[in-house]
Formats: C-alpha cells, sequence, structure tokens
C-alpha cells in the first residue's frame, strides 16, 4: 500500500535519484522573469539544468510556502542566500520568492545586496506587466468590438485575476482561446487592426495540429490564438463544448473578456504541466495550481474536478499534478479528492522522480515512446502521426538540415528524415528499459 498524501519531505531527508535529461517545453522561457540584477528587457535562459543542491531546492520550497509556515531560516547559511536566489531566477520564480519573503518577514534575514536584487526583479515585472496590459488591450479591443467570444487562458488571466499583485507573475506570450468557427475570422481582424504575425510556410491546418496558429506579435507581446486545451487525438480528450458553457466573464487589461471556470482553470493547469510539456516548465507551474487553490478556496467544486478528470481521461495526469502541488507547495487539496483520482495513491518512487523532474526542469519527453509523445493510439492516428513527422514544410526542413534550403532534391531530405526518425526509435526502444523516467511514463499511460 502506497503512503498516499504526505508532507514535503525534509532536507535531511534522502533525495529521489535524478531524472534523465529532457527538452524544455515551449512556454518555459518568459522574458519578464529577468535574473536578477537584470532589467526587464532581459530574456532569461536557464543557467543550467542540472538538479539543484537538495538544502537549496529545499530552503526555496519552504520560502514559497512561508506565507503559510515560516521556515527555519537558520537551517541554511547566510551565504547560500545567493544560490537560493539564483535557483528562483532559473524557474522563473524571482518575483514570487520577493512577494513571499517580504509577506512573511523573511527578508529581514537576507543580506542586502540579495534582498535588492530581488527588489528590482519584482520591479522590473511589474514594469513589463504594464506594458504587455497595454498592448494586450489593443489585442483584445477589436476581436470584443467585431463580437469575437474570447477565452483569455494562463498567464494573463492567472496575473490579472489569481495573484494578489500582477507582477508576482511574470509574463510574455498570452494565449487566448477562440472558438474553431472564428479561428481565421479572428485572425483577420487581427492583421487588420496592425497586429503583426510572424511568417511560416505551415498551412493553417498544420498549425490546428499544434492548437494554435502563427504567433502574433506587437512590440513585445507575443500572442497565440488557440482553439482548443488538447490535440483531438490521444488519450486525453478535453471537452471544449462544456469548457465555452462554463466560460465567466472577467476583465483582463481593461477590457471584458472570458475566463475558465474555477474547475476549468485548475484542470488546465494541470494538464498543461503534466500532459501537454511533461513536467518541463518546472515549479512554477505548480505555483499557479497552488495559488489557483488558495483563491478560489472553498468556492472550487472538487467533485466536478474530478469527475471532469475521469471524463476527459485525464486522471492520473491531473492526480500527479495536484499531489506535487500539495507535497511540494503544500496546496490545500483534499484527500478524498486525491483519492478519487488516484484510488491507492502514487508510488513514491514514482511521485519522486516526477518531484526531480520539475526541480531541475528536466521532465519526461525524451522517456515517452515516439508515437505515444503525439497521442497516437490507433494506426490511423500513427500513421497521420509519421506523415507530420516525416514531411516537414520546407522552413521546418531548413531549420533541421541546412543544406535543403533551396535544394532540388527535398526528396532525398526528406528520406534522411525519416531514416534519423527510424533510428530515434530504435535508440528509445533499446534505452527505455534503463530509464529512470519509464515507471513514471507507463503509470500515466496505465501501462502499470
Amino acid at each position: 500500500m502506497y503512503k498516499v498524501y504526505g508532507q514535503r519531505n525534509p532536507a535531511t531527508e534522502s533525495q529521489p535519484p535524478s531524472s534523465q535529461s529532457g527538452s524544455g517545453g515551449s512556454d518555459s522561457n518568459p522574458t519578464s522573469s529577468p535574473r536578477l540584477g537584470q532589467s526587464a528587457n532581459y530574456n532569461p535562459e536557464p543557467a543550467t539544468r542540472n538538479a539543484p543542491r537538495p538544502a537549496a531546492a529545499e530552503f526555496l520550497l519552504s520560502c514559497l510556502t512561508a506565507n503559510r509556515e515560516p521556515p527555519a531560516v537558520s537551517r541554511l547559511p547566510s551565504a547560500d542566500w545567493s544560490e537560493v536566489a539564483a535557483l528562483a531566477a532559473d524557474l522563473y520564480l524571482t518575483p514570487l520568492l520577493y512577494k513571499r519573503l517580504k509577506e512573511s518577514g523573511l527578508h529581514a534575514h537576507a543580506p542586502a545586496d540579495v534582498w535588492e536584487r530581488l527588489r528590482r526583479a519584482h520591479f522590473a515585472s511589474a514594469v513589463r506587466n504594464a506594458s504587455l496590459w497595454g498592448n494586450l488591450r489593443k489585442v483584445l479591443r477589436p476581436l470584443r468590438s467585431s463580437g469575437i467570444r474570447v477565452i483569455v487562458l494562463k498567464g494573463a488571466h492567472l496575473a490579472a485575476a489569481i495573484y494578489s499583485e500582477d507582477a508576482d507573475r511574470p509574463m510574455t506570450d498570452v494565449d487566448i482561446l477562440v472558438s474553431r468557427a472564428d479561428l481565421s475570422r479572428a485572425q483577420a481582424i487581427l492583421r487588420d487592426a496592425g497586429v503583426g504575425q510572424q511568417p511560416s510556410e505551415m498551412t493553417e491546418s498544420r498549425h490546428r495540429q499544434r492548437l494554435h496558429v502563427a504567433q502574433f506579435t506587437l512590440r513585445e507581446l507575443r500572442l497565440e490564438i488557440h482553439w482548443a486545451i488538447t490535440l483531438p487525438v490521444g488519450p486525453v480528450r478535453v471537452d471544449m463544448t462544456g469548457i465555452w458553457e462554463r466560460a465567466c466573464p472577467a476583465v483582463v487589461a481593461g477590457e471584458e473578456v472570458l475566463a475558465l471556470s474555477p474547475e476549468d482553470l485548475l484542470l488546465h493547469l494541470c494538464l498543461h504541466v503534466c500532459y501537454q510539456h511533461f513536467l518541463e516548465e518546472g515549479l512554477r507551474s505548480f505555483c499557479d495550481i497552488a495559488e489557483t487553490v488558495r483563491h478560489f478556496r472553498d468556492d472550487l467544486d472538487w467533485a466536478q474536478v474530478a469527475i471532469r478528470a475521469r471524463g476527459w481521461g485525464a486522471a492520473r495526469h491531473v492526480g500527479l499534478a495536484l499531489h506535487l502541488a500539495r507535497v511540494m507547495l503544500r496546496a490545500d487539496v483534499p484527500d478524498c479528492v486525491l483519492e478519487q483520482l488516484v484510488p491507492g495513491g502514487i508510488d513514491p518512487r514514482i511521485l519522486g522522480a516526477a518531484r526531480e523532474s520539475v526541480l531541475a526542469r528536466t521532465g519526461f519527453s525524451q522517456s515517452i515512446p515516439p508515437f505515444d509523445l503525439h497521442g497516437a493510439k490507433s494506426l490511423g492516428d500513427k500513421v497521420t502521426v509519421l506523415r507530420h513527422l516525416v514531411f516537414l514544410t520546407r522552413e521546418e526542413m531548413a531549420a533541421r538540415y541546412p543544406a535543403s534550403r533551396g535544394s532540388r532534391y527535398l526528396f532525398r531530405y526528406y528520406l534522411l528524415r525519416l531514416r534519423d526518425l527510424i533510428r530515434k526509435y530504435l535508440s528509445h526502444t533499446i534505452s527505455h528499459g534503463r530509464d529512470p523516467n519509464a515507471a513514471l511514463v507507463n503509470w500515466l499511460s496505465g501501462k502499470n
């Protein structure tokens, strides 16, 4: 019998084994979360993807939950505050760390130079978000005046309505959801309004394989227009009709828009980090989950969270995300909900591997069989995925095989692409048995 709902392990306990390295998620590099001392326009990249030192990671987790239970400051020498601050910057959590230390009074224990850099980073986040709100208003207004229903997703909604200050939740790319029927019209409206769209050789149908069309830009704002929460193939199938029926009125950037219902917002955050980005987006996504739970408190219909997660085929992904948010950040997730999602709990080894992947931002995408990675189960789905993997656009082929640019013999490079995919598949098959994340992947896919 697994230990189901344990509290976060103290720093003195042994840590789970390190995960296999993977690639980063698409939303994991926000320019609005500057490294300490950098300007608001600084575009950070993680300094490392190695697992952080256990003491620094545990102290950071304690600081992020300091508004609930102040940590023992004496556990970490003063000289190591710089390491904790650097780890927060690597995880894009500097503004939130500043806020939590200030709320709890722990800032009095931080070295003056570290605290000043944290303060400046929080201020830079506030300045950048203020600029983004102005640009976002110019995007939302023409859509709204044209009768396009818009649901603002993730970061912009979280910053505007969930976090106590928008500076606590930096953002760069803004995601909005429109109905599939309005997708083409929404793009035309924005282009007519002078909002630039990134050039792409992909057809609109190809972009829809990725859930969003080519990115729009307005100054430093990057906008992605989505038409669904998850791909139409794969084990998780989100009921988009229900999503729209339950959407709630909201005000973002001074414009009247829609937002996901509290339960759908929580489910989307869980799916985004565990199902779509394989834990690669790191701890910030779990801070979003914990903050959403805190914000809505008793207003969340937990029974509906469990019912919808099971109905969408996402019980284990949602269960894992909520487990991790509770274990690492003390999110107030009821025992009964975790039991409904994952009866009997999660094997501590699987939970430990997932926790390590979150803190190191390695994720587990490299551990997933190639077809499973793209949600293909049936033969028809696999043929579709294979076609899209092999027959990339000229732009995509040129990015992977520079010599193919302008070549009259492009078909030869498609044969090369097929060869590389076969090698990748064989390599994965051979190494899967030695992969420390294999058990996690198998569990999420229902294989054990």
